[in-house]
């Protein structure tokens, strides 16, 4: 008897040891517990950025989702918003709304925050908030409306938008940007994907003021500019103008040039100045009189001067279209020299450079037909750069591009990286490296396809031999018990 009662006192004390064990644990789990993402895109991950973003918060970060349960987004964005809690440690407090379920508190919430719209995500730090509405935070495929079928979310896009409604909550005060006109430059509107609307409201609708520059007749750049954009001119910029432009860069200012091969009218076609070329010259750039070949790169139906660029510099305009194999498509785009700046404090350096089989067309005559020879420029070609120092009090930057079709909507729509670079350039010459641009998650459908013999060996395996092996080793078991 006695020894029956140890036992069973030795389980009932094992049996309590095991269920504390279990409460400790779970405990712990609950409250020091780490994540792992393990899906083809990355889908439940944030980006180096954000978790920069918010582990440098100062005050308590809150957000409030104002989305159904039973949303098709909900999910994504509650996957996603808890990596910014864990990321926020303890700072970032989140709080889910079903509109149908919690109309008072939804009602009480919405007037706090000015909120008029529904299926938000709103986000407030002291007396700032911002929302972000649910088409921010997806794009659709609209591909099957015409056979009936619904949309298919083509890419969840939300952190992008969630960081930077966090950084306007953080960072209220909006940069000006202008973009110079009078030079036939890109503007808002264009025909046929030619005009670069898409960049220009992302910009605005990140937090930033875009204005125009009329740039004949003044003396100075405007003293709130944060950012100066020349898209595109198709025709030169006087003396006087690109010394207003040189004149703002040497004082620290910023400038993001989209440069074209201009060409000459007459019979014998040839290059045409940009009037800019001085002022590049003076901080180590050259605006090469040749139009960039790429046959490797080539987009399919689109030629030899339409291509896909992949060499991207580990910088941090392009670091992230590095990491995500993000091409840019450049159209008719002119190769850049690089040299040394007059201020030696300055370096310059590419940002992409086409493939080593590329090279610099230099015979416009016979551009239909184009074919390498001793007088064309030998790759890789620099597409764009910049200039930069990182000494103290050297503040001016300089991004240039060799085309400007890169920033139209058109261009954007087509290339993946396009609006991603033209963003990244923006942000980081505004100091925003914040900010810039992240990637999507794309959808990633992973598909296995079985043959029919093979789809038979799973099957019988499945439903035959493993439930015998199963008999089999319990038989065993019985009779060696048995024995």
């Amino acid at each position: 008897m006695k020894g029956r009662a140890l036992r069973t006192t030795n389980w009932g004390v094992f049996l309590v040891a095991l269920l504390a064990l279990f409460v400790i644990v779970n405990y712990m789990s609950f409250r020091h517990y780490k994540r792992w993402d393990w899906t083809a895109s990355s889908a439940y991950s944030i980006s180096p950025q954000t978790e920069k973003v918010l582990k440098d918060l100062k005050e308590p970060l809150d957000i409030v989702v104002f989305l159904a349960p039973n949303d098709e987004l909900f999910e994504r964005v509650k996957n996603l918003l808890s990596a910014y809690a864990e990321a926020g440690k303890g700072k970032v407090r989140v709080e889910y709304i079903d509109p149908d379920r919690q109309k008072a508190r939804m009602q009480e919430l919405a007037k706090k925050y000015n909120v008029g719209v529904a299926n938000v995500v709103v986000f407030s730090s002291g007396n700032q908030s911002k929302y972000v509405e649910k088409d921010q935070m997806v794009d659709y495929d609209f591909s099957g409306y015409q056979y009936g079928g619904a949309p298919k979310v083509k890419a969840f896009k939300a952190e992008e938008a969630f960081t930077n409604a966090i950084l306007d909550v953080l960072n209220p005060a909006k940069p000006v940007i202008y973009f110079t006109s009078g030079h036939g430059e890109r503007g808002a509107q264009g025909q046929r994907g030619q005009g670069i609307t898409t960049f220009r409201d992302r910009l605005q609708r990140e937090g930033a003021e875009v204005k125009e520059f009329q740039t004949l007749g003044k003396d100075s750049v405007p003293a709130d500019a944060s950012l100066v954009v020349v898209a595109g001119p198709q025709y030169a910029f006087t003396p006087p103008e690109a010394a207003v432009l040189e004149k703002y860069l040497a004082a620290g200012g910023r400038l993001l040039i989209f440069a074209d091969p201009l060409l000459s009218e007459g019979k014998s076609p040839s290059f045409a100045p940009t009037g800019l070329e001085p002022l590049l010259a003076k901080w180590g750039v050259t605006l090469e009189n040749a139009i960039a070949v790429d046959p490797e790169g080539a987009v399919p139906l689109l030629g030899a001067q339409t291509f896909y660029a992949v060499d991207l510099a580990q910088h941090p305009v392009t670091m992230d279209l590095a990491r995500n194999q993000l091409p840019v498509i450049f159209a008719l785009a002119r190769p850049l020299g690089l040299g040394s700046p007059q201020d030696q404090a300055f370096k310059a350096g590419f940002l992409i450079r086409s493939g080593a089989k590329a090279w610099g067309e230099t015979d416009l005559a016979h551009l239909d037909a184009v074919q390498k020879d001793s007088k064309d420029i030998p790759g890789p070609l620099t597409l764009a750069a910049e200039v930069s120092s990182d000494q103290k009090g050297k503040t001016a930057r300089l991004v240039v591009a060799g085309n400007s079709e890169i920033v139209t909507d058109g261009m954007i729509q087509s290339g993946a990286g396009n609006l991603l670079f033209c963003l990244n350039a923006a942000h980081w010459l505004l100091n925003q490296e914040a900010r810039l641009a992240i990637p999507p998650k794309t959808a990633i459908e992973t598909h296995l396809n079985l043959t029919g013999s093979q789809a038979n060996f799973i099957f019988i395996a499945l439903t035959f031999v493993l439930p015998a092996l199963v008999v089999v080793l319990g038989v065993y078991v019985y009779m060696r018990r048995r024995r």
